[in-house]
This record gives C-alpha cells, structure tokens and sequence, in this order.
C-alpha cells in the first residue's frame, strides 16, 4: 500500500526526488525552445539547492510551547528541524520554486505538528489559541496559489504547519450506496488503492494526484482530469467533517437536503482558514472495466471547442474532454518521445505525412484527448458517438496510441517545469471558466494580456491554452505560457504578467480560478469577484469560527 509519508519528495521543485522530466529523450525540443525563446539551455543550467545553502530564522516557539505541542501528538510528531521547516515553507507556485531556487523561505513553520487522530487536533487548535500562534493545515504541500505558506498577522507570535499525513484511514465503505469515508489526510495514490481493492473508484486525478490528499482537494475545490463526467471535488462529497476553534462542523452525509445552506460547500473551498478538515465521506463508482483514451487532431481550435459544447448539450459526457489549441499542439508535437522502434516511429512519419496532405497538421491544427471509462458496452458506445461529433466538427481521429501515450505521461509535465526554470525559462500556468458564448473572447484576451505581459519584460513568449473541464453550460480554458526570465528580476517579471492576466480574466467575464483555489495570490481578484457583500458575510463567518484568527491568515483575503 502506498503511503503518503513513504514518499520523500523535493522541497524546492516537484514530486519524487528520484524522478525527472527524460529530456534527452527527446531530441528536437530543445532546439525548438533555444529558438522560440532566444535561450541557450548549456549555459543556462543551475545545481538544485541544498539545505545547507538555506538560511533560515530561529523557530520563535519557546521549548515550553514545544512542549506543549509533544504533549498532545507525542514528541516524535513535532519537528522543528530546518528540513521539516522548509518543506512546509513553500507550496508550487511559480514563485515558491523560484524562492526555493534563490534558497530563500521566507516564512517558515516555526514547527510542523503531526495529528493522528481527531481530538489531537481540536486540542492543538485550542493551545494555538491560547498560545496565539497561526495554524495552517498541510495536505501534500501542492497548493500553486500560496495557500499553505505560514504568514505573519498582526498579535500571532508563531506559526505551525498542521500536517494531515497520518490521518489517512479509510474510516468505512458502503458499497450499496456507493460511498466511501476516508480521513482527510489520505493522498491520492493510497486513497485510490484502497477503493480498487473493493471495486470501486473516485474518479479524481489532477496533476498533483500522487503528492496531494483529498483534505486539499476539498479546502481548494479541486478538479480531476475527468471532472467532465465525475465532477470536481464539491460535487463528489457527501458527508465532510471540519474541526473549528470552535468546535466540530459536521454535515450529515446524505445524497440530498434541504436544510437551509448547504455546510458541505462552506467547509469546501475554505482553505484552511476556517478550520480543518479531518474526514469525508465521499461518492464513489463501480472500478472501470477499460480505460479507453484515444486522440484527435482538429483542423482548428474552435471546431475542438465547437464540438465539446455539442457533446455536452447533447448529453454525451465523456470522462476526459482536452482540447489544445495550435500553440500547445505545436508545442506537443516537440515533446512527444519519438519510438525507440524504426519501424514504429517511421510508420509514425509516414502518417502524419499523409495527415499533412489531407489538411492537419500539429503546427497548425488542435491537438485532443477524448477519454471514456466504465463499462465495456457503454465505453464502446459513447466513444462511437462522440468521435462522429469530433469528425463532424473537423476532426481526425488518431487512435488508441496517441491517446495511451498522453496517459501514461499525465503526471509527468511539473518535472518538465522544475527542468525550464533551471535553464532560465518563466513557465506557469493559469485557469479561468466562462460559458460558452464568452470561450473564446475570454481566451484570446488572456492570451493577448500574457504576450502583453512577457513582452513588456523583452521576452519572446509561448502562450498555449487548452479546454478541459468543461460543462453544459461552459468549460475551463487553462493557459500554459513561457518565456525568458529577466535576472534580477524573476518575481517582478511574473507579478507584472499575474497583474494583466488577472485583469484580463476579469474584464472579459471570467472566473479567476476554477480548481486552483485562491489563496493569497489570487485574493485580489477574488474579493472584486464576488463582491463587498460576500466578503462581508465571509468575514462574519471566520469570525464565527475562528475569533482569534489563527487559522491560515491571510487566504482569502481573510
């Protein structure tokens, strides 16, 4: 069974610290980047940091307040040791790993606690009040929008880093209804193993699935790559616990009420800042006979957009739905590892030749991934239907290789950014969500504001953009950019391109986050989003919850 602390992972850039992005496996990609971008990847190419190279500040804990804190977990589950400090200093975010490459944390842990059982946490959160030190819960550490950095606030003398990992039970099953309640600190690879070995499935599989937990997901309402039939993770709970420095909020977990607001999504996209999350109940599906994922290749963009709206009003819901437009299937095509097989890889030539001399091409057309799961029959027959939609709508279909060969490697591309950024290239991303009659104003005024942006620091730029996660209404639109870091100016660069996206996202009607969460990087926006109001009655409900104000201070902009 994999364990979320079994696996030790990198502190200044992504996942498995045994695992990297095969670049040489890939021969034309760098020659396309050198050009595109104006770099030279030889000279470019940093040392990862190492721990000694850090220089941090003395945790601001009194040992009478460690003390305290082993007396409620144990002493083995309190570190304040400079690597516990660090790892919990930072999340993903562009500019996290670009503080972790400089070797700078600016806010550590003053300690990382470890919980592992309810009442241990309800008891830490009731001597950080009485202590007045921050609390910010941790669940894997994948938050991109710097949701579990400790800050400072006003009359709090510390902080501690609440990490979820060994509350990762599963607490029960009920295979009649189809739900299954787990603790919250289960990540993503144990939670799925545990419900495979009953024949069943959640559903949910975002990037960061394998270093992320399902506490996270909740408090950031996160989406899965096949959020398109399962839906995103407010939509999968059913029952969701949150211990509060004032007590326990605990919705009854049934598939339906209507007994006033709905509590499950308050405790949903809370972030930390109202409290933590210690247990789920979540709705689950019968395991998968076949994962049937295959690609198309439209001629442009929008008959790739044109084609998902028609699907979904159709209601024809498959689990995957991945447009890219022409910069990213351009791109794509660079960073496909040719075969090492002769023959495979020239009867590979041979047919995007021929697709050449019919029209489509990847530096021209819109790359897709079509993915359905279940039931042998059903898969077989949706599949059917949609792909007559998809051909209807310009595109060509692929096959099966195409669509195994994005599978096998969905997990793989933040290596791909930790790699970049050690050869001086900003890349980032960005998500946004509008309804269809916006989709593509929203995504060529975001475009436009990136390039804007990247230009205006002497950068050439590649801006790709693809669809996922899309609706009967609407679709996400999430943005891949990069470009040529300005030295000495890193962090400056990207908040001028975070600015003017940002406002472009707004300005043209578009949500500012749809599954990456807000947490102080987006916070601006997110208060001009939903109003004075809004944030009026948030602030009412945080003081409900949290009087003193320690929990996760300043997300949300709370």
């Amino acid at each position: 069974m994999t364990k979320a602390k079994d696996i030790e992972t990198r502190w200044w850039g992504w996942g498995d610290i045994e695992q990297t992005f095969a670049i040489e496996d890939r021969p034309d990609l760098v020659p396309y980047l050198e050009k595109r971008l104006g770099i030279k990847v030889e000279k470019l190419r940093e040392p990862d940091p190492t721990l000694d190279e850090v220089e941090l500040r003395d945790s601001r804990l009194s040992k009478k307040q460690v003390d305290k804190l082993a007396a409620i977990v144990g002493a083995d589950n309190v570190k304040t040791d400079k690597k516990s400090r660090v790892y919990h200093g930072l999340g993903k975010s562009y500019r996290d790993l670009l503080r972790g490459h400089m070797k700078q944390i600016p806010n550590p842990p003053d300690a990382v606690v470890y919980p592992g059982e309810e009442n241990e946490v309800s008891k830490l959160l009731e001597l950080a009040e009485a202590e007045k030190i921050a609390v910010v819960p941790f669940c894997g550490g994948s938050s991109v929008v710097g949701g579990i950095e400790p800050l400072d606030k006003d009359g709090l003398s510390a902080s501690v880093s609440v990490d979820l990992r060994r509350m990762d039970k599963l607490v029960s099953v009920d295979a009649e209804s189809r739900v299954a309640t787990f603790e919250a600190g289960v990540w993503g690879p144990q939670l799925d193993e545990e419900l495979a070995s009953r024949s069943l499935y959640l559903g949910h599989q975002p990037e960061s699935f394998l270093f992320s937990g399902l506490g996270g997901w909740i408090a950031s309402r996160g989406a899965g790559r096949q959020s398109t039939s399962y839906g995103k993770i407010e939509d999968m709970v059913e029952g969701v616990r949150m211990v509060t420095p004032r007590g326990v909020i605990d919705s009854l977990a049934v598939p339906a009420t209507a007994t006033g607001p709905n509590m499950r999504q308050v405790v949903a996209g809370s972030e930390g800042t109202l409290g933590i999350i210690t247990k789920a109940t979540m709705k689950v599906h019968p395991l998968p006979e076949v994962y049937d994922y295959r690609g198309l290749l439209f001629k442009e963009f929008e008959g790739g957009v044109q084609a998902v709206r028609e699907m979904l009003q159709k209601r024809l819901f498959p689990e995957c739905i991945r447009i890219s437009d022409t910069e990213e299937s351009h791109l794509a095509s660079f960073i496909r590892k040719p075969s090492s097989n002769p023959v495979k890889e020239g009867a590979v030539q041979a047919a995007l030749k021929a697709m050449n001399a019919m029209g489509y091409s990847f530096e021209k057309g819109a790359f897709a991934i079509l993915g359905c799961e279940g039931k042998k029959v059903d898969v077989s027959g949706r599949m059917k239907q949609m792909q007559s939609i998809c051909r209807k709508n310009g595109a060509l279909p692929l096959g099966h290789m195409a669509g195994d060969e994005w599978y096998k490697g969905r997990y793989d591309n933040p290596y791909f950014r930790d790699l970049l950024m050690n050869w001086g290239v900003m890349i980032d991303t960005l998500e946004t969500a509008t309804n269809w009659d916006n989709i593509m104003t929203l995504y060529r005024n975001v475009k436009k504001a990136i390039s804007q942006a990247l230009d205006d620091y002497g950068s050439p730029s590649i801006v790709t953009c693809h669809l996922s996660h899309s609706y009967v209404q609407g679709s996400s639109l999430y943005f891949i950019f990069l470009g040529r870091m300005v030295p000495g100016k890193e962090i400056e660069q990207w908040e001028h391109l975070k600015q003017l996206a940002g406002d472009a996202i707004l300005a043209s009607g578009g949500t500012i986050t749809h599954h990456h969460g807000v947490g102080y990087e987006h916070a601006p926006w997110f208060e001009k989003e939903i109003g004075e109001e809004s944030m009026k009655a948030l602030k009412a409900l945080k003081a409900s919850c949290d009087p003193a104000g320690i929990m996760n201070p300043g997300k949300l902009g709370l």
